[in-house]
């Protein structure tokens, strides 16, 4: 009796070993359907602050296709592995760091979009449009991330509007720059209060030395500070 409770005990593990495992080879190759999504979106992003006319309305349209793109794959992503996996998937997937990246990265796009659209930064919890299924149509949907995707998605914004600006300078857009500037240096001065919290890892980033919390903001501090010096040589700030 004893062995027969036994192995019925292995059994039910190593089914919940292999629905993990299984949950967890999908999960990554969703995770690269997003990094591409949201890589295209920010590099259009950037780019159209240096195009003009509709080549920049297409690009910032491209770029928020791919934002809602993004987000519409991880929210279809939750929704798989409830179903796929069991009502412990949070727990076990969500907890231990696996959509870190994926979250982390669509706030970095959705906040860059916001500040050159000059919309308000969106929440943790983000509004998107989503397909329906077999149709052409999109209906409203929101997802909401955690607080480290959170606050690690806004210090990559900071990074891409450094971006911006060095870019943005040969066009000399005086008035853009000096907006995107002053958003810079909005975000960088609410995230530099996190910098207590060292302990906080950066999923992005397998460096050791460099993962930690503390540090990301320092790098994003010395990005803000370039920026403030090549406006400031430049008579714009």
């Amino acid at each position: 009796m004893v062995s027969k409770n036994f192995k019925s005990e292995l059994d039910d593990v190593f089914k919940k070993f292999s629905r993990f495992v299984k949950a967890s080879q999908y999960r990554q190759h969703e995770q690269d359907r997003i990094s591409n999504a949201t890589q295209v979106s920010i590099d259009n992003a950037v780019s159209a602050c240096s195009a003009s006319g509709e080549k920049r309305q297409e690009l910032l349209s491209d770029a928020r296709e791919n934002a809602d793109k993004a987000a519409d794959i991880l929210l279809q992503l939750y929704r798989r592995l409830a179903d796929d996996y069991d009502r412990n998937w949070r727990r076990d997937i969500i907890n231990s760091q696996l959509f870190a990246i994926p979250e982390q990265e669509i706030i970095e796009a959705f906040s860059l979009l916001a500040v050159l659209g000059q919309t308000d930064i969106p929440t943790r919890t983000i509004h998107f449009l989503m397909r329906v299924p077999d149709d052409y149509r999109k209906t409203k949907a929101s997802l909401t991330v955690s607080g480290e995707a959170y606050v690690f998605g806004l210090l990559d914004c900071v990074g891409e509007l450094d971006r911006v600006i060095f870019n943005s300078l040969k066009n000399n857009q005086t008035e853009f720059l000096k907006r995107i500037f002053k958003k810079m240096e909005e975000l960088y001065t609410e995230l530099e209060r996190f910098r207590e919290f060292p302990n906080r890892k950066d999923p992005k980033i397998k460096t050791k030395n460099f993962a930690n919390l503390k540090h990301r903001i320092d790098v994003c501090g010395g990005q803000v500070f370039r920026c403030r010096k090549l406006l400031q040589d430049r008579g714009i700030l």
